[in-house]
């Protein structure tokens, strides 16, 4: 009986540890990353609120290989500083096989013309 309890344990420990998605990082210098379906990776943008600008999905209808997920800023100012950039990580998820760029622009709302841009590949295999 402790054997069949055991090998149990062994084999969710080993389905829970698979199951278990690496987070991948785009590669900042071709702005291009490779997922599996299954696979998160987080593209990291420098932003600043207090301007009024934020990054934002110009092409958005047309992504069919990744779903947008959650975003969340990191901020290495001192407590209380007002005015100082953070980071913003937003995550995507692979969802089905291809490839797709992602076109990011960084304006205000119902602006057209964005003061950045960003073009990101992502292929999904």
């Amino acid at each position: 009986m402790k054997k069949i309890l055991f090998i149990g344990i062994v084999l969710c420990l080993m389905v829970s540890c698979q199951s278990q998605k690496k987070l991948v990082s785009v590669n900042k210098e071709t702005n291009e990353v490779e997922l599996k379906k299954g696979q998160s990776c987080e593209i990291q943008f420098r932003t600043n609120a207090s301007t009024g600008f934020w990054w934002q999905i110009a092409n958005a209808d047309e992504i069919t290989v990744v779903e947008s997920g959650d975003k969340r800023y990191e901020s290495n100012a001192p407590e209380g500083m007002v005015g100082a950039s953070s980071e913003l990580f937003w995550k995507f998820t692979a969802k089905e096989k291809g490839s797709q760029t992602i076109k990011f622009v960084y304006a205000r709302q119902n602006i057209n013309e964005p003061v950045r841009t960003r073009d990101v590949v992502i292929t999904v295999k």
